[in-house]
Order: C-alpha cells, then sequence, then structure tokens
C-alpha cells in the first residue's frame, strides 16, 4: 500500500512538472500571411516544430496564417509588436529595405549559370550569408524597423508563363508582360516587350482576357495564384533570376532582446529550417506544377541560344542600373562594392547546393555556413 501511494505521489509530481514546463512555455505568435495550402504556411510549420525541439519547449509558435496580418501589413505588424515572428517580403517596402530590396535584385546573376534546379535553394542561403554576416547596413535597416533577420528566402527560378509560344527576341517585341520586379521589367523593356504592373490575384483574368500575354513568375505559382488554365505555353529558361527579398521568419527585436542566448540560439537554428522548407517546398510545387501543366495540354519550350546569350548580356550590362538606382534614389552607400561583395556568394551558393536533395541537409548546410557562425550574444541587440 505504502509503495502505491509512492507510485502516485511520484505521478503526480510528474504530472505537476509537465504542467509547470508547459506553463513556461513563451508562446510566439507567427504571421504567415499566406493560405493554408501554401508552401509557405506548410514550412511554417516546421519551423513551429524546429523552434520547439530547438528550444527545448522554452518556446513555442502559434500560426497565423491570414487572420493577423497580411503581406502588406507585414513591415508595420511586426516592427509594432502586432506579430512576434513575421514572413517578410521586402519588395513590398521599397523606402525601409533599400540595402536588402537591391541584393533581391542581383538575382538574375543566378541567370550566368548552368541551371541547375536549385536556384531558390542557392539564393536564400546567399541573401543569409550577405545579411547576416557581410552586410551591416542590411542589419540596421532592420533594426529601423525593430526586426531581427533570421534567414532567408526565395523562390524557384523564374520564367515566362504565357498564352503564346516565346522562344526568340523576336516573340518578345511589343509582348505585354506582368512583372513583379524592378529587374524583370528592365529585362523586359530591353527587349522592347512592356512590363505591366498588376497585383498576383489579378493575373488570371489578365491573362485570360488579353491584357497581358505572359507573366514573369516561378512554376509554383500556376497552382499558387490560380494560373493553370490560363497559362498555354511555358518558357522557363528566360529571364531567370528568382524571388529573394523574403525574410521568412523575421522576429520583432524586443521579443528578440528579451530572450536569453540559448533561445536566441534556437530561434536562428529553426530559421535554418523555414528557409530550407519554404525553398524546397517552392521548388518542388514548381516541378510538380510543370508536370500537370503539361498534362492539361500546355507547351513546354526552350528559349533559342541566342536569346539565352542576349538575356545574360543584359543581366551583366544591369548591375550598372542597380547601382545608379539605389545610390540616387534610395542614397545606398558604395553600391557597386556591395554588388561585388554579393557576386562571388551567388557563385559559393550555387555549388553549395548544386547536389541537395532533401530539407534536413539544406537546413544544416545554412547552419554551418551561416546561422552558426552568428554571435547571439551582440546579433540583433
Amino acid at each position: 500500500m505504502k509503495r502505491f501511494t509512492t507510485l502516485l505521489a511520484s505521478s503526480a509530481l510528474a504530472g505537476v512538472t509537465a504542467l509547470t514546463s508547459t506553463a513556461q512555455a513563451e508562446s510566439l505568435r507567427f504571421a504567415v500571411g499566406f493560405p493554408s495550402a501554401s508552401a509557405n504556411v506548410d514550412a511554417a510549420k516546421a519551423y513551429a516544430k524546429a523552434v520547439a525541439d530547438y528550444s527545448g519547449g522554452d518556446l513555442e509558435i502559434k500560426i497565423y496564417e491570414l487572420s493577423l496580418l497580411n503581406l502588406a501589413e507585414m513591415s508595420g505588424g511586426l516592427k509594432q509588436g502586432i506579430a512576434d515572428v513575421g514572413y517578410l517580403l521586402t519588395p513590398y517596402f521599397p523606402a525601409e529595405y533599400p540595402n536588402i530590396n537591391m541584393a533581391a535584385e542581383l538575382s538574375m546573376l543566378l541567370a550566368l549559370n548552368d541551371p541547375t534546379g536549385n536556384e531558390g535553394l542557392a539564393y536564400a542561403g546567399a541573401m543569409s550569408e550577405y545579411i547576416m554576416l557581410h552586410c551591416d547596413d542590411c542589419v540596421a535597416e532592420l533594426k529601423q524597423q525593430n526586426q531581427v533577420f533570421t534567414g532567408g528566402g526565395a523562390s524557384p527560378q523564374y520564367g515566362l508563363l504565357c498564352t503564346t509560344p516565346v522562344t526568340t527576341a523576336a516573340d518578345l517585341k511589343g509582348k505585354r508582360l506582368r512583372a513583379g520586379g524592378a529587374q524583370w521589367a528592365r529585362w523586359a523593356k530591353h527587349f522592347e516587350a512592356s512590363p505591366v504592373s498588376l497585383p498576383g490575384n489579378e493575373i488570371f483574368e489578365a491573362l485570360n482576357q488579353g491584357v497581358v500575354d505572359c507573366t514573369i513568375q516561378s512554376a509554383a505559382e500556376l497552382s499558387g495564384l490560380g494560373l493553370m488554365d490560363a497559362v498555354s505555353d511555358i518558357t522557363m529558361s528566360v529571364p531567370g533570376g528568382v524571388f529573394g527579398g523574403s525574410g521568412p521568419a523575421n522576429i520583432n527585436q524586443k521579443v528578440w532582446q528579451d530572450l536569453d542566448a540559448d533561445q536566441r540560439k534556437a530561434l536562428l537554428h529553426a530559421g535554418t529550417v523555414m528557409s530550407a522548407n519554404a525553398a524546397v517546398l517552392y521548388r518542388d510545387y514548381g516541378e510538380r506544377d510543370l508536370k500537370a501543366a503539361e498534362q492539361r495540354g500546355a507547351k513546354r519550350h526552350e528559349a533559342s541560344e541566342a536569346l539565352i546569350a542576349a538575356s545574360r548580356d543584359f543581366v551583366r550590362q544591369d548591375a550598372k542600373n542597380i547601382v545608379q538606382y539605389y545610390e540616387e534614389k534610395h542614397q545606398v552607400r558604395d553600391a557597386a562594392g556591395k554588388i561585388e561583395v554579393m557576386r562571388p556568394l551567388v557563385k559559393k551558393w550555387l555549388e553549395l547546393t548544386a547536389d541537395i536533395d532533401s530539407t534536413e541537409a539544406l537546413a544544416d548546410l545554412y547552419w554551418q555556413e551561416v546561422q552558426s557562425k552568428v554571435d547571439v550574444d551582440r546579433y540583433g541587440l
């Protein structure tokens, strides 16, 4: 009887300990700003598990898909503490993040290399390394917005999703191309096409009604933006580049500063999981969507060698335009020097990620090359 009573007491004590541990876990609100069926939300779920694991249960993540902040509200919402963690797209806020956006616009440097299929994985790594280890001005502009960057994100390679075949420079002439970034708008103009700015939710109707002939997007947006039934012709070999202006797990700075060093390290480590899952899922969804589009009758095309060569010539020259724009419009200091820091990082990460085939391997690579080198006793404080 005494032994039974002792066992009951031990069980009760274990239960109280477990409840106390759970009660002490600090819950962080994560505003994702994407719908539940997206790669981004799937990545956020992996991130939430990683935060709990790496923090030993000290921290937990509550995911808000579209209910807390949308993408246009994300920067201000994070700054004000409406969310503790947020999926930030910096090109939505050109005045606030000029140094980061300049680096993101350089993604077309990827097109100067042979395709690997892992361009998004590479650029997420290059952006993480650049911002966290090489760009004090990037960290400073995040600090101005009360944020701490814990890892980069990037889409798969951008191509042409069209309603008519496009394989040559002559095919591009006069076409109306929806361009979701300044670099792709300049590319369109260079080939005598007309860039069109449209919100993502208006692209389907614009293609259907002939308002635009193509949209410059990653293949993952065939499902992500519901474009499958509007696209009949696909050319992914141009213009290239990725959407790289992402902070998929930015932390409110006040929240960051209130954590201890081990908790900050846990969030950095979990940031690699968020970056890796977002990049790999985007890549895999893109490959899936290309196959689905072909099964529904869309035709895949390869750009002519002449168009690819001309497109690469444009990319080489466009760096000068980027320097001029960011120095004059946004007063970015030594833009040319910063671009020269970014160039070798792009090449390095293309090589590092060329054979990566799992989120676990990619997260480990990001951790070893970038986040493990960040001093959590100084970074973001």
